[in-house]
């Protein structure tokens, strides 16, 4: 079976947690939680959490890799609590970077 994968995964090399807070789609509510970061890519990051997480828009309170967030596109139970997985998204850059950007 080929995998529909377009990023190969390796393992996720940090051992501590990492601080996040989720906006779930549908509701107007931030949930602060820290999750565990299993397995990351060019275009994502696996993770478990203590909690079903729903789709939903996801901000690192650091970054993880040069990403400072990205979405919820996926969750199941898992032995060790929520499995889930997170694609990377841009984030626009302040008008501060974009003035310097556009400098070059």
């Amino acid at each position: 079976m080929a995998s529909t994968r377009k990023y190969p995964r390796q393992a996720y090399g940090e051992s501590e947690d990492i601080p996040v807070t989720v906006i779930q789609f549908g509701k107007l509510e931030r949930i602060d939680l820290m999750v565990k970061g299993v397995d990351i890519s060019d275009g994502g990051l696996g993770i478990i959490s203590e909690m079903p997480l729903a789709p939903g828009f996801v901000w690192f309170r650091g970054t993880v890799g040069e990403h400072k967030g990205g979405m919820i596109v996926w969750s199941r139970k898992a032995d060790a609590g929520y499995r889930a997985g997170i694609q990377f998204l841009p984030i626009p850059l302040s008008p501060r970077e974009y003035l310097e950007v556009s400098d070059d």
